[in-house]
């Protein structure tokens, strides 16, 4: 019975693909064909200006008072300071330390000194042979701001 049910629908899908590709040939057949003569007589149109090229992307202006450079303060760098939650400098140096590749100051980028950004600072501090255990020094912030063009160190 199933081979019967089988031939049936093969017999059947068969029969509607010839009755589509009947339909596609009329379709081509009653297709007019344009001339050249046609095409030379029909009116040219006239094309759209081209768009305006898109405008680049400025750089990332990464000093933020509206001065040319921000100035980083050594005060400014006080680990879990009660008395100023957040810092222009603190904000600066989480930057840094992010492109200079320390991921746990690049996960703490709130302008507080607290505990990823003093981890990402020890690791700066080991890896450059500097002094320290986390807690900015002269030093540290020197060389962590070393050839950075956004920023001017102030050592206070």
């Amino acid at each position: 019975m199933s081979e019967e049910i089988d031939k049936e629908t093969i017999a059947e899908d068969s029969s509607a693909v010839s009755e589509e590709v009947v339909a596609v040939e009329e379709v081509v057949a009653v297709e007019e064909v344009v001339t050249t003569e046609e095409v030379a007589a029909t009116p040219a149109v006239e094309s759209a200006p081209a768009p305006a090229p898109k405008p680049q992307k400025k750089a990332q202006k990464v000093a933020v008072s509206g001065a040319a450079k921000d100035d980083v303060l050594l005060s400014s760098c006080v680990f879990k300071n009660v008395y100023a939650r957040k810092s222009l400098t603190i904000h600066h140096l989480q930057r840094r330390l992010a492109e200079l590749g320390y991921r746990d100051a690049g996960s703490d980028k709130d302008g507080w000194y607290g505990d990823l950004t003093k981890r990402a600072v020890a690791a700066f501090q080991k890896d450059n042979k500097l002094d320290g255990d986390g807690l900015m020094n002269a030093a540290t912030l020197t060389a962590i701001f070393e050839g950075d063009p956004h920023t001017n160190v102030v050592i206070n």
